[in-house]
């Protein structure tokens, strides 16, 4: 987390953009076409004034901070933190010069089916913020359940929909049965070592490619070897070495969709070996490198397809607007 992205990465599966759609306050949701969901990747200077929309708007913040107003309260988000955004909820944002996040908009209509459905509705009627500070136990999953949504939302798999409803559906049941249990005075107590794994985590992201290991990050953060693995664990949720693959392996698609060979991108991102990479490849993105690259570009290629298709369908409406059928 917290690393420069490359936002071309980040492009919208189908659909275009043109602008927001306000009516005073009151903004209209562009969701992706035939969906209720849309994700950006957000790196743009520009504030928003206040406005509201019946959509849930999750924010995850990557880079530098970003600072959302509400009628009785201000939230500055740090890099690495998470707010969600009730909906209808009246709220102002202030970007820096400069910074990315990702902002998660969905409309929540498909929760009347759930009996549920009030508990879940009530805990999101007011923002609730989440990093390793206010809610250790649970962040890492927050924080994971997210960065698989905008994975599955980004990659244009066929069953996309379906893991990004699951996960969001795991991730109301983790926040609302979890609660906020946590007052500022437990947070206190987490300040100090809290300091301190920012620091770490900063560390690893920018020296993964090297011979990390648990004993010698530990020594940096001055702590014991089982000291450190049991702080690791309790802010984090995830053991040195799974932080450690994960950010390797996010480093590595990066490379592989850039055409870089795949045995540089192994040692690139501190494997030993080629076996080991493309083990660890396959446990967290779920196919080999190379079918990876392959994937992605039959993705792409399908983008442009439909892209095509779409824009055919546009000019064989007339100037009336009738539908002219071909023979």
């Amino acid at each position: 987390m917290n690393k420069k992205i490359d936002a071309s990465f980040y492009k919208q599966p189908v659909g275009v953009y043109n602008t927001r759609i306000l009516n005073g306050n009151d903004e209209t949701i562009d969701y992706l076409p035939g969906y209720k969901y849309r994700i950006w990747f957000n790196n743009i200077v520009a504030d928003f004034d206040q406005h509201k929309h019946n959509a849930l708007e999750i924010i995850l913040c990557n880079e530098n901070s970003y600072s959302i107003s509400f009628s009785d309260q201000t939230i500055k988000l740090h890099e690495g933190d998470i707010l969600f955004v009730p909906p209808n909820a009246l709220h102002r944002i202030e970007a820096p010069d400069e910074g990315s996040r990702f902002i998660l908009l969905f409309d929540l209509e498909f929760l009347q089916m759930f009996h549920n459905q009030n508990t879940i509705m009530t805990f999101l009627s007011k923002p609730h913020l989440y990093n390793i500070v206010s809610h250790p136990h649970i962040y890492s999953n927050v924080y994971s359940h997210l960065m698989h949504i905008i994975t599955q939302y980004f990659s244009n798999d066929t069953y996309s929909e379906i893991c990004i409803y699951a996960d969001l559906l795991n991730l109301f049941r983790e926040i609302c049965s979890h609660g906020n249990k946590q007052n500022l005075t437990d947070a206190q107590k987490h300040t100090v070592n809290y300091d301190k794994f920012v620091n770490i985590l900063s560390y690893i992201d920018n020296n993964y490619a090297e011979d990390l290991s648990l004993e010698k990050v530990a020594n940096i953060a001055n702590f014991s070897k089982f000291h450190f693995a049991r702080l690791f664990k309790q802010y984090t949720n995830s053991t040195f070495y799974e932080y450690l693959s994960q950010k390797r392996i996010m480093v590595a698609q990066e490379l592989i969709l850039k055409n870089i060979p795949v045995t540089d991108v192994a040692f690139q991102t501190g494997f030993n070996n080629l076996t080991t990479f493309c083990r660890c490849f396959k446990k967290y993105v779920g196919c080999p490198p190379t079918q990876f690259k392959i994937k992605f570009e039959n993705d792409e290629e399908q983008i442009l397809v439909n892209n095509i298709n779409d824009r055919i369908q546009k000019d064989r409406k007339s100037d009336n607007g009738f539908h002219v059928t071909s023979e």
